[in-house]
């Protein structure tokens, strides 16, 4: 390809990483001016209901009272606990979000690299560097402090080593680094564990036509999995030592039932029949009719500037068990219980065991006696929102007054990633099955992503796609490429 007079070549990393960081630097010093929500005094990113859960164990541990805590592995923690050392509570929190976008900016270049190497192609290093520049979906993240924003990171910086091994197989250092950068990705975010297999996979299918020996098979998958294998047995001798248990990730995969608004669970499990989001923080969430809330009423600080239009479930979602009576009732209940300060706990206790029952209860026939709903239109309703980003920041839905400016933002997410990232796994599934196995990274990672957080976990919160967006810009980049090269044909 002829190169743009204004495009220096994909080497020069200086060059890359520099308007990498610049971009993303203007966009991370204008978010800080618009943060609200703050739960340290002089912290200057946004906070939300997770992030003291990564500094008290820390602040603990520091006390000298050891890492207590059952719902968070060590990796975020520990970045903290470096700067910790050194600085204060807020110092500390602030220098990890520096660090965040540092290593993003970074990112943006080493995908780039990815997609050259992926796709023999300079043009595709120049479309991955500036469409995931220019998205806010991960951005947003590095003035967080949630492992969001260093999880991406970490994904581009997996597939990147594990792409450098497949072009020198005989290297074992860069498929040593790929499994140090899974298994980091996987002490940050445990639901990524069974990404491991990915790879595994791509070789046995290899090894099943006959292009890669066993021994080679069972020599990559060792190397590979070594790193997982020794962090997590030390976290699990870990475990054992606090709980007598042997417990591999995590202890519990929920904050304790305390953590949440009166009956969460129940309301939750029937939200997840038929695909209604349960993060009662965010707008236009169904859970928030059931607990009881009006149209735009959060508890403050948190705001969106979003039209809020709460409602019942709608009418396929009934059963011949329970009907909007039977809801409504329920939403009466929950009202009474969160805004019944003359309860007494006797009181309390009665009207929370009502509405367990009556959850439950309605949970089940829903899927029992409307599978339809529960096993199909859910998990649907849950992929079209969690591919929207519908549940989420990454649009700046609390940050933007202006509708406009938002709107744009969603337009750029559908134009240049969404709907070509579609296209693309498509194309990238035909070519990885018949010429480039490499290629087949990508869709099985999108694939597992979607399987975990909408038919597995069925809590398709947008977040928890930002650190497989990488993988769909690289298939929107696939689809691109074609057009460009079908015109040119």
């Amino acid at each position: 390809m002829t190169q743009p007079p204004l495009l220096k070549p994909a080497s020069n990393w200086l060059y890359w990483t520099v308007i990498a960081l610049v971009v993303k630097g203007l966009f991370f010093g204008w978010f800080l001016t618009r943060t609200y929500y703050h739960d340290i005094d002089g912290f200057l990113g946004q906070s939300n209901g997770d992030m003291m859960t990564y500094i008290q164990p820390v602040e603990s541990l520091l006390a000298h009272h050891g890492f207590q805590t059952d719902v968070r592995m060590p990796a975020y923690p520990g970045v903290y606990l470096a700067f910790r050392l050194l600085f204060k509570p807020a110092v500390a929190c602030n220098l990890v979000m520096l660090l965040q976008l540092v290593v993003s900016a970074i990112s943006v270049y080493v995908l780039g690299l990815c997609a050259r190497r992926l796709f023999s192609s300079d043009r595709a290093f120049y479309w991955a560097f500036f469409i995931y520049l220019f998205s806010t979906f991960v951005s947003v993240f590095d003035g967080y402090f949630l492992t969001e924003s260093l999880a991406a990171s970490a994904s581009i910086f997996f597939l990147y080593t594990w792409l450098r091994f497949e072009a020198e197989p005989t290297r074992w250092l860069p498929l040593v680094s790929a499994g140090t950068w899974m298994t980091w990705s996987i002490f940050l975010k445990p639901a990524h564990a069974p990404m491991l297999a990915i790879p595994l996979a791509i070789w046995g299918f290899r090894w099943l036509q006959k292009r890669l020996t066993f021994r080679n098979l069972i020599r990559y998958s060792f190397l590979f999995l070594l790193p997982f294998a020794l962090a997590d047995g030390a976290w699990m001798a870990r475990n054992y030592r606090s709980y007598r248990q042997v417990i591999p990730l995590l202890k519990s995969p929920w904050y304790p039932e305390s953590f949440w608004p009166a009956n969460y669970f129940d309301l939750m499990a029937f939200c997840q029949t038929y695909g209604e989001d349960f993060s009662y923080w965010f707008p236009n969430a169904g859970i928030r009719w059931l607990q009881g809330w009006g149209n735009n009423n959060f508890l403050a600080p948190v705001r969106w500037y979003v039209k809020e239009d709460l409602g019942p479930p709608p009418n396929y979602v009934y059963t011949s068990k329970f009907n909007l009576d039977s809801v409504t009732s329920v939403r009466n209940l929950c009202y009474r219980l969160g805004n019944g300060p003359m309860l007494d706990s006797v009181q309390r206790s009665a009207i929370s065991a009502q509405i367990k029952e009556k959850m439950n209860r309605y949970t089940r026939s829903v899927r029992e006696d409307n599978p339809l709903v529960y096993y199909v239109w859910a998990p649907i309703r849950y992929t079209a929102t969690f591919l929207h980003g519908s549940f989420g920041y990454t649009f700046l839905d609390d940050m933007i007054r202006s509708q406009w400016p938002r709107f744009l933002l969603r337009l750029y997410h559908y134009a240049f990633v969404l709907i070509p990232g579609l296209i693309g796994l498509v194309l990238l599934t035909r070519r990885g099955l018949r010429r480039d196995d490499r290629l087949l990274v990508i869709p099985l990672s999108v694939a597992y992503c979607l399987v975990v957080y909408v038919v597995v976990l069925r809590h398709p919160e947008t977040r928890y796609l930002a650190p497989f967006y990488p993988f769909l810009v690289l298939s929107a980049v696939t689809t691109f490429l074609s057009i460009v090269r079908s015109r040119q044909s």
